[in-house]
């Protein structure tokens, strides 16, 4: 008996293993849905909307792409250091972070609440876990990930980094309204290494304390 109770724990170990795919390198999209919203401005805005993930090694990227332009995240792993883009039309910024920089933009999301209920639904057929996760200002968000699919490095998550997966669908407010982004694809080819490049051309530099007055 003993011994067939080890071969069942070797199994189910092995099992979960299995199970489980490590991201290192994946291009991920999420689709961006604005509900309960009568503001057409807004509803215009978010037409067509997407929010796409570049994960390879400990870097990512973040591309989110709106009516009004698009605005790129670079996170680069290692140092811990950021870049952001902003394209609005003509007008281009670019905005380095240093590490320090770039956790106090994002402090309101450190040491957060987090709650993971019984709830499950599949999302691009992979099992998902839903979960609630509280700011320090009190504001509470859902969120489904899976433990199917772990990236390695999971900073790009933000708010949501501490989750023992990848981050499928989460939901979040701009202002009064109710903003849903949900994953579309999951591509595993490999991602271009220029997509991390700086450009050092065609954008007016902007320091942290402008740029952080930008997001206002």
């Amino acid at each position: 008996m003993n011994r067939f109770l080890h071969f069942v724990v070797l199994f189910l170990i092995t099992f979960s293993a299995y199970s489980q795919r490590k991201l290192t390198e994946a291009t991920l999209r999420y689709s961006i849905h604005l509900a309960d919203t009568t503001d057409r401005s807004l509803q215009a805005l978010f037409k067509s909307a997407q929010y796409t993930c570049y994960l390879k090694g400990v870097n990512s990227r973040a591309d989110l792409v709106t009516g009004m332009g698009k605005q790129t995240t670079i996170l680069l792993g290692k140092s811990g250091a950021a870049v952001l883009l902003k394209e609005f039309g003509s007008q281009r910024y670019l905005t380095n972070l240093t590490s320090p920089q770039w956790n106090a933009l994002n402090q309101k999301y450190e040491d957060n609440k987090l709650e993971i209920t019984g709830d499950t639904t599949r999302l691009l057929g992979f099992l998902c876990k839903k979960a609630v996760i509280t700011l320090h200002d009190g504001t509470q968000h859902e969120a489904w990930f899976t433990t199917e699919l772990v990236p390695v490095y999971r900073d790009f998550q933000l708010m949501a980094k501490t989750l023992p997966g990848l981050l499928m669908q989460y939901e979040t407010n701009i202002g009064a309204n109710h903003v849903v982004y949900r994953i579309t694809e999951i591509n595993y080819n490999p991602v271009p290494q220029a997509l991390f490049d700086i450009p050092s051309t065609g954008y007016r530099l902007l320091d942290f304390e402008k740029s952080v007055q930008l997001e206002k």
